[in-house]
């Protein structure tokens, strides 16, 4: 069973909720529901739930603002915002939960499942670090990203990131230091990172175009890294991939 308490200014929206959790979370036990941050620090002090849903929006108080009032955060947040998209890059970035509202059945089930899938349910600190960082330099770039670990998060630098390659479901990080594989798909970082200069060109490769030392003509070509990798173009991207290097 997760315990969890519903954190959010809105009657509506917490009655909302709570029926869509009943109706598809059934392995979900709602201990409480707090109208404001404070009352939102109190209850979850007092009751110490494993899973707390919070609105990022309160007057009195945002949600961000609740979090920073505790020394150590022992259980997990899953957000409810209206943030735009291109604020909500911040939350992936730092591999964070969010739903956006209205909140749906579907959306909501899946945030619960890679809630109780997750082996390391302690980052919660470390991730929302992350997230009032990154959400500090939105206008400015984002540039650390969180990638999940066997032991707990990796936070990497993205300029430190060479290249990305697809292994099946899986995704292969590869910087100067080392490499680190993640069960994600590439597609779902080649979105996350298209406006850090990252660049897909091959189906199973995505790459960091500031590492890219040169270019070496062929079919498709290939293109060499900083690393020394060399990484082959797909035909039908040569030509983006010469147009994206020539404007570097």
């Amino acid at each position: 069973m997760i315990n969890c308490i519903l954190v959010d200014d809105e009657k509506s929206a917490r009655d909302s909720l709570n029926f869509l959790l009943e109706e598809n979370c059934p392995q979900v036990k709602i201990l409480a529901q707090c109208k404001s941050a404070a009352e939102g620090i109190t209850t979850i002090k007092l009751l110490k739930p494993d899973l707390v849903f919070l609105d990022v929006e309160m007057p009195n108080g945002t949600g961000f603002e609740m979090l920073q009032q505790f020394s150590e955060i022992n259980f997990e947040v899953i957000f409810a915002t209206g943030f735009d998209k291109y604020a909500l890059k911040a939350f992936k970035f730092s591999a964070l939960d969010y739903l956006m509202k209205p909140v749906v059945a579907d959306e909501l089930i899946t945030a619960v499942t890679r809630f109780e899938n997750r082996k390391n349910k302690t980052d919660s600190n470390v991730q929302l670090n992350l997230l009032l960082s990154n959400l500090k330099n939105i206008k400015g770039g984002i540039h650390k990203i969180a990638i999940p670990s066997t032991d707990g998060l990796l936070l990497l630098e993205i300029k430190e990131i060479v290249r990305l390659e697809a292994d099946r479901n899986y995704t292969i990080f590869f910087t100067m230091n080392g490499k680190h594989t993640v069960s994600k798909s590439l597609g779902e970082y080649e979105e996350l990172l298209s406006e850090n200069n990252f660049f897909r060109i091959h189906q199973s490769h995505l790459i960091n175009l500031n590492h890219a030392k040169k270019y070496v003509r062929g079919e498709g070509g290939y293109v060499v890294m900083n690393d020394d990798t060399s990484i082959p173009v797909s035909a039908r991207k040569k030509h983006d991939v010469l147009e994206k290097l020539a404007h570097f």
